[in-house]
């Protein structure tokens, strides 16, 4: 039997409702509002104050790139430029804002500072007498989940929107400078005198020497398991290929020599970063719904207490997985030792952030809008669009998404991309340490020697919370005596061929019936703030996705943050569109700077197929009144 054929949905379910009665049982017995956005203040009226933003853009989720120490000596792998200064960052397309309380990192970089006794491969030292609560630097939610676009020449902060980060390039960028630094004398002195400070000596640079070495031989094997030759660019990540590897990577991690090695699984099927306003209210989470908020028919996975307080522990188990994939660190016992998993996880700052969440809303389209064309635009909303785009069966503050299935054969013409969702149900690997373990920690089929990864992630996830359950419990109890905390930011001190295999994969998709093997349609608040379309990004402008499949752009460019008003999407430039020819000299359209990345729609990843639902029976006039008329939502 095939992984995909058995695979489980992504969720707590029976582990963390048992894991959640524990908890329940033992808890039980025992600055202003944003104003209007300009440069100097840039935020849009979404529900939050500048308190709630502060605690939303660097609080520490437990997860750990690089200690402190060594991220602040860390040179560029070209020269002596930090690499973990903002100029720097900003390559990447990660932002700064004002009153950061950490100004000299961006939005969602956090330091993480917990004794890391019982971690992994986290647990360095470089000198005798180190404490345990060494400081690490790592990402939270709002690295990826935050936007900033300019809006007829205002700068725009969308919280909760999607960003234009490139994170393959980030994560190239650290590895290349961890091994400049590990094989360039000069610069490793560099690095030494700053990391060791009053602790250089010949014997401690040798220990740095061996703990150097350690750290790039895990992300060395990390981008092993990533390994693909599709380029991102901004604003896209394969996130579950991510999350799939590293679990598969810290369930062999410290095996004896000679063991199953993690089975590599490319990475190629990015993603746009989801936009995060009311997803506390869908059913299904995940471009593909393999998250499970609420079964059909049945009650949240919520605990909501008298007070109207709720400790969501569907939400811990995703952003849980979140932190695995986006450097956590999990040390995974064998079956059948219990205890849970010992990890680096912030369960009680995820709820937290979580409970942000609940309380932010969409943001309202900044410019003007043509009332008289928006009308004219509504009913051809209800027409064509609202029969997947809306709420339905609200139940408990709830709404079943509509979920599309990817049809053999697309005899409508309306599948996309189907990458995301074919490896998201196909990906297997060894399962190491997992190996035995019941697929839900407490309940449920066998973890096998190979195992779909979808179902290695659940078993990781549950574990790791298991471990946790004084903090979630502490959690329950704040929440239930109606206490609402704010997550904390720690202040920082300065023989087949690959191609005949995934043809096989794919084909195997579509005869599976699974039923994650469709895509979300959520409905569309606050749309406009979330370019590019589709789910894999491949659609620049909510205009260009109103046209016909093969009248969209071929090929089009992205990393400018200047937004085209009239299309409702980022500039493209003059140079994209058919053929989409390198802009002369190398350099993007003045229109569009920092168009630095060619985006090409005929690669697998980066197909814009699909969700055609007749639009080419529009006319102009139609089109842009229905245009018009998302900008409301």
């Amino acid at each position: 039997m095939t992984g995909s054929a058995k695979l489980g949905r992504i969720s707590l379910l029976a582990g963390a409702s048992l894991l959640l009665g524990v908890v329940a049982c033992k808890d039980m017995g025992a600055g202003g509002k944003p104003g209007p956005a300009t440069d100097a203040n840039p935020w849009l009226t979404q529900g939050w104050d500048g308190n709630q933003r502060g605690a939303w853009y660097q609080p520490t989720q437990g997860s750990r790139l690089l200690p402190w120490a060594w991220a602040k000596a860390l040179e560029r792998a070209e020269d002596q430029q930090a690499f973990f200064e903002n100029g720097n960052l900003a390559r990447f397309r990660f932002i700064t804002v004002p009153n950061l309380k950490n100004p000299q990192l961006p939005v969602g970089f956090a330091i993480d500072q917990q004794p890391d006794d019982q971690l992994s491969y986290t647990k360095l030292r470089w000198f005798p007498g180190q404490k345990n609560q060494e400081p690490w630097l790592g990402l939270n939610c709002a690295a990826c989940h935050t936007a900033n676009l300019e809006f007829d020449g205002k700068s725009l902060v969308v919280d909760g929107g999607p960003s234009l980060v490139d994170f393959q390039g980030f994560i190239e960028g650290v590895d290349a400078a961890l091994n400049a630094t590990y094989g360039n004398a000069d610069k490793f002195d560099r690095f030494a005198k700053k990391v060791l400070g009053g602790q250089d000596s010949d014997a401690n640079r040798a220990t740095l020497t061996g703990e150097l070495q350690k750290l790039i031989g895990w992300e060395t094997e990390n981008a092993r398991l990533n390994k693909t030759d599709l380029r991102y660019g901004y604003g896209r990540l394969d996130a579950f290929g991510h999350i799939f590897n590293k679990v598969s990577q810290l369930a062999v991690y410290g095996l004896p020599a000679g063991s199953r090695p993690a089975t590599a699984n490319p990475s190629d099927a990015p993603v746009s970063y989801p936009f995060l306003w009311n997803i506390y209210r869908e059913s299904q989470l995940q471009w593909n719904g393999i998250v499970e908020v609420r079964p059909k028919g049945g009650k949240p996975k919520r605990i909501t207490f008298p007070n109207g307080k709720i400790l969501d522990y569907s939400a811990l188990g995703r952003n849980a997985g979140e932190v695995v994939g986006v450097f956590g660190d999990v040390v995974i016992k064998p079956n059948p030792e219990m205890g849970g998993f010992d990890s680096s996880i912030r369960a009680d700052q995820l709820d937290e952030l979580e409970g942000l969440l609940r309380q932010l809303k969409p943001p309202p389209w900044p410019g003007a809008i043509n009332r008289a064309r928006a009308d004219q635009g509504k009913p051809l909303y209800e027409q064509h669009c609202a029969g997947c785009h809306s709420e339905k069966n609200l139940n408990g503050g709830i709404y079943d998404v509509t979920m599309v299935p990817l049809a053999a054969g697309d005899p409508g013409g309306n599948n996309t991309d189907p990458w995301m969702a074919c490896n998201a149900v196909s990906y297997e690997s060894a399962s190491g340490r997992l190996n035995g373990r019941p697929r839900n920690y407490f309940s449920g089929p066998p973890t096998q020697e190979t195992e779909a990864l979808a179902n290695m992630l659940t078993t990781t996830v549950v574990g790791s919370l298991v471990a946790k359950w004084q903090q979630v419990a502490e959690q329950a109890l704040d929440l239930a005596l109606g206490i609402e905390k704010l997550p904390k930011t720690t202040k920082a001190a300065t023989a087949v061929s690959p191609a005949e295999r995934k043809k096989g994969r794919l084909d195997s998709c579509f005869k599976s019936n699974s039923p994650y093997f469709k895509y979300k349609a959520r409905t569309l608040e606050g749309i406009w703030a979330t370019a590019p379309y589709l789910h894999d990004g491949s659609v620049p402008t909510l205009y260009d996705l109103l046209l016909p499949p093969e009248k969209r752009p071929t090929c089009f460019y992205v990393g400018t943050r200047r937004y085209n008003v009239s299309k409702v999407g980022y500039q493209t430039g003059a140079e994209s569109g058919a053929g989409c020819p390198t802009p002369a000299g190398g350099k993007p359209d003045p229109a569009a700077p920092g168009n630095a990345f060619r985006f090409d729609v005929a690669l697998d990843g980066n197909r814009n197929v699909g969700h055609n639902y007749k639009v080419g029976q529009l006319s102009e006039d139609q089109r842009l009144a229905l245009l018009e008329y998302l900008k409301t939502l």
